[in-house]
């Protein structure tokens, strides 16, 4: 047999059924070798720290970059404010040159504008589905920065209080996603967070997997304002993660606004309909 290849006894890839993958793994550390350079080679060698580098959890690429945390940067500036044309008032996808959707203009929400950071497709997609059902709290500032981002660029300033969407309490278990990313934003904007002004006392099956109708009916009656005073013209973020037929935000929405509350409502994504 020959020598093995440059790499050392221990590394060296074995022969026979699947040798190839086993080669190609092996090419791909030693390319990793040369970006660390010798000495760091020899520095992770003496510390005894495996070369296998961790990979974005979005398109499984090495993190090597400085800074790189959970999904590369990359898959990081893929995700981008929409340009999409929306409607003005509940944040739907409308075709160009159209300023708001015929069910607004029928019926206006009871919340004064709805921002949806992008349609929950791709990369933002991805992202979600890690943060909320992979519980993989360290994307947790990282989403923060993007309803962060939509107040900078897409509302004017005033905003008092953020409100998160409350969620069942038999399904919380220590982690709760928009309540946790509420928390942050707040912070950032130094205005109140606000999580006890809605109460949620009808547990609910999730909204995925249901028609549309289901959805819209699903949530009767599950919502409580939690608060004895009025809020007197407070000008209130209602934050969720994702929205399908908006009929989670319009329910909190409605009763926000019923005890005095003025409401725009962010989320990071919404479902194309």
């Amino acid at each position: 047999m020959k020598a093995n290849q440059g790499y050392s006894t221990e590394e060296a890839p074995s022969h026979g059924a699947g040798s190839f993958f086993l080669h190609a793994r092996f090419r791909r550390r030693v390319k990793i070798r040369e970006k660390i350079g010798r000495g760091g080679s020899v520095l992770a060698r003496m510390a005894g720290v495996s070369l296998f580098l961790p990979r974005c959890r979005v398109c499984g690429s090495d993190l090597v970059l400085a800074g790189e945390k959970i999904i590369c940067r990359d898959c990081r500036q893929k995700v981008r404010l929409s340009e999409e044309n929306q409607c003005r008032t509940c944040g739907k996808f409308i075709p160009a040159g159209i300023e708001a959707c015929g069910s607004c203009l029928l019926l206006p929400p009871p919340f004064l504008r709805h921002v949806s950071y992008a349609a929950y497709e791709g990369t933002l997609r991805e992202v979600i589905i890690l943060y909320k059902y992979g519980e993989v709290e360290a994307l947790k500032t990282f989403l923060a920065s993007l309803y962060l981002e939509m107040v900078r660029k897409k509302l004017p300033a005033g905003f008092q209080a953020v409100v998160p969407v409350p969620i069942d309490r038999q399904r919380r278990h220590g982690f709760m996603p928009v309540r946790t990313m509420g928390r942050l934003l707040a912070r950032e904007l130094k205005i109140e967070f606000s999580p006890a002004l809605l109460g949620k006392i009808k547990s609910t099956p999730p909204q995925v997997g249901l028609s549309q109708a289901q959805r819209k009916s699903n949530l009767d009656g599950a919502f409580i304002f939690a608060q004895k005073q009025k809020l007197a013209g407070k000008k209130i973020l209602l934050i969720d993660d994702v929205t399908t037929t908006g009929t989670t935000i319009n329910k909190c929405a409605a009763l926000l606004k019923k005890n005095g509350a003025q409401v725009t409502a962010l989320t990071l994504a919404q479902t194309r309909f």
